[in-house]
């Protein structure tokens, strides 16, 4: 007797493939949706990072001091130009930032707390001086919830360093 060869796949077998490649879908889409708030808040951090090394870089090269003015959930740089401090216009998005998504900021000063609005104050709370030195700050950004915490910092005259905090580490 002859025995002829099937080519092809079962039923079952491309069954138990579509099982697999579902489960795997899931669990790849949960992922990577539980990860997007942690994402946004560093992103918002860094964002945050870079635009005062730059204003400070500025301030240096223009002998002009910056200086950031922040409300609950936003923030806004400003430049000392004729004694008074004058918003930055730019076309860079990243001078002025109202955030929509639920993110918060927590700030100390000198470590004492900064009770933050909803209207941006007149002086700025952080500023980098045409030296190039930074006010001594912890800026932590939170989530809605407070649960996801992504804190900026000054350690150096010059340098600010961006770090995560858990939910057991104070602000």
């Amino acid at each position: 007797m002859l025995k002829t060869k099937d080519n092809g796949f079962t039923l079952i077998e491309i069954l138990v493939v579509i099982v697999i490649v579902s489960i795997l879908t899931v669990m790849g889409v949960q992922m990577i949706s539980s990860g997007s708030v942690e994402r946004n808040l560093q992103q918002h951090g860094k964002i945050l990072q870079a635009t005062l090394n730059y204003a400070c870089d500025q301030a240096t090269l223009q002998n002009i001091p910056y200086g950031v003015k922040f409300t609950k959930s936003g923030y806004n740089f400003s430049q000392f130009i004729n004694q008074q401090w004058l918003d930055v216009i730019s076309d860079e998005a990243t001078f002025f930032k109202e955030y929509s998504d639920g993110s918060q900021f927590d700030l100390e000063i000198d470590a004492q707390s900064v009770v933050l609005g909803e209207e941006f104050a007149e002086i700025p709370a952080i500023v980098c001086d045409s030296s190039g030195e930074l006010t001594d700050f912890k800026l932590i950004i939170a989530d809605a919830t407070g649960k996801h915490r992504y804190q900026l910092k000054r350690v150096d005259f010059w340098k600010i360093q961006g770090q995560w905090l858990d939910e057991k580490q104070k602000s």
